[in-house]
């Protein structure tokens, strides 16, 4: 039985920069459509602006049939449909260029969101010119009618029934299938975790835009809604939370994407779910190819992001301690998870004696490789119980492992709830690697003190397009 879908409900209203941005971008979108409520929506621009309609560049077909309801051969696929019934009308011919351009952006989104080559393998149908746009968006959208469509409501459910009847529930296809009529916007994910397809692997959107669309497909793939805290709050910038502004994909490589460790898998609901996925290995998406440039170049391990392989209430060889020690923050509740954790199912424990004359420290085992005259930043998550000062910092060495030089952040109380830390440092000449600590100074009360530390991520800002950062939270 598939998984209970996830819903994502989105304003049918078409705005008046997208119905703009329509008829100058491509001119295919008729005045009578143009006034329904449904289609095209306001595209999501964070972490930068996504290239114009016209020049998204053009994905392609990786699978060509000649019966899309009945492919034949071995890739698997994404198989774009246009959805209609007759109480509104035919509009293929007016829209199929658009919805093309939809698709375009979001393979585009989902490859710019790292500095890796990744992109979704889409399925087309034989009798077009794909060297042209025209005859290319004819051949990536096909129209199929919903004979059980109606209005003022057809239910993803329905559109969902009606295109299994017409025999779209092969093994080797997800279905995306944008609907011209007023319909819900959700998505079945797959069985096994969402590393496969066939019947009811669909998304189906009212809603044509990066965000929406790309995120209903994400979800079928395996991804869940982005989360973050022990309470299960929402991660707003991540496609799989914000995706009326955000189009990139796991910016913290930590819910459910990293193309740059396959092996590593995230848990992708809160506790008590087991369920975990690393949406990079989805047989729909191309093997990641290293490098290229994105919005997103972290340097460290899921290990040392998240703290997963270690036990609860252990020791771990990823992190050493000055001043104090530390451990795998121990187990309550269900006895694999740690106690307090930002996110998937560990954290690391800072256990110190604070007072006017200590200090104590923190730090990652291993460093990073760096580039002399590149700009980087560091993200942590930190709590604990009591106010309890501490500084970020990026320890700079050269290749004979000698000390080069400290960048030191603000001095920062931390809560008792999880925020999020940052700082950001150039690596001074004849830097070879870093080494990264969050640093305990001197405090002005004593006592013995715990800080909980996750959710490490090091971003080579100037690998990233445009020299951006990673989107802070």
């Amino acid at each position: 039985m598939p998984r209970s879908p996830f819903r994502t409900r989105r304003p049918r209203t078409l705005t008046a920069v997208a119905a703009a941005t329509l008829a100058t971008a491509l001119a295919v979108l008729s005045a009578p459509t143009a006034a329904l409520a449904w289609g095209p929506g306001t595209e999501p621009a964070q972490p930068y602006a996504q290239p114009s309609m016209p020049t998204v560049p053009k994905r392609g077909c990786q699978s060509t049939v000649a019966n899309p309801a009945a492919p034949t051969g071995a890739t698997p696929a994404v198989q774009v449909i246009y959805a209609w019934h007759d109480g509104v009308g035919n509009n293929y011919e007016a829209n199929v260029e658009y919805i093309a351009k939809v698709v375009d952006r979001i393979d585009w989104a989902l490859d710019e969101s790292t500095n890796y080559d990744q992109h979704y393998n889409f399925s087309c149908r034989t009798g077009y010119d794909t060297s042209t746009y025209a005859g290319y968006a004819r051949s990536l959208v096909v129209p199929e009618k919903i004979d059980a469509g109606a209005n003022p409501n057809t239910p993803a459910s329905t559109v969902r029934s009606d295109l299994i009847s017409a025999g779209y529930q092969d093994s080797n296809r997800i279905y995306l299938v944008f609907t011209d009529f007023a319909s819900n916007s959700d998505a079945y994910q797959c069985p096994s975790g969402g590393n496969s397809s066939g019947v009811h692997c669909s998304a189906v959107t009212e809603s044509w835009t990066t965000g929406v669309a790309g995120h209903e497909l994400l979800h079928v793939l395996g991804a869940g809604h982005a989360w973050m805290a022990e309470t299960g709050a929402s991660y707003v910038p991540d496609i799989m939370y914000g995706w009326w502004d955000n189009w990139n994909t796991d910016p913290g490589f930590r819910s459910y994407y990293d193309p740059s460790e396959l092996s590593a898998s995230f848990y992708i609901d809160p506790s008590p779910s087991t369920a975990k996925v690393n949406v990079a290995n989805h047989p729909m998406l191309t093997a990641p190819v290293c490098c290229d440039v994105g919005a997103n170049n972290d340097l460290l391990t899921a290990e040392q992001r998240t703290v997963e392989a270690a036990t609860p209430g252990s020791s771990t060889s990823t992190f050493t301690t000055s001043g104090g020690w530390h451990q795998v923050t121990p187990a309550c509740g269900i006895s694999t998870n740690s106690c307090t954790y930002f996110d998937g199912r560990r954290s690391v424990q800072l256990n110190t004696y604070t007072g006017p004359s200590n200090t104590s420290s923190i730090s990652l085992t291993n460093r990073a490789t760096v580039t002399a005259g590149r700009t980087y930043k560091l993200f942590t998550r930190l709590r604990s119980g009591t106010a309890v000062n501490t500084q970020l910092q990026l320890a700079w060495y050269n290749s004979g492992g000698t000390l080069l030089s400290t960048s030191t952040g603000a001095t920062d109380t931390l809560a008792s709830n999880w925020l999020e830390y940052r700082t950001t440092a150039t690596a001074p000449a004849n830097a070879a690697s870093v080494r990264i600590t969050v640093n305990v100074p001197p405090q002005s009360t004593t006592g013995n003190q715990a800080i909980n530390l996750d959710s490490l991520q090091l971003n080579d800002c100037t690998a990233n397009t445009g020299g951006t950062c990673r989107y802070d939270t």
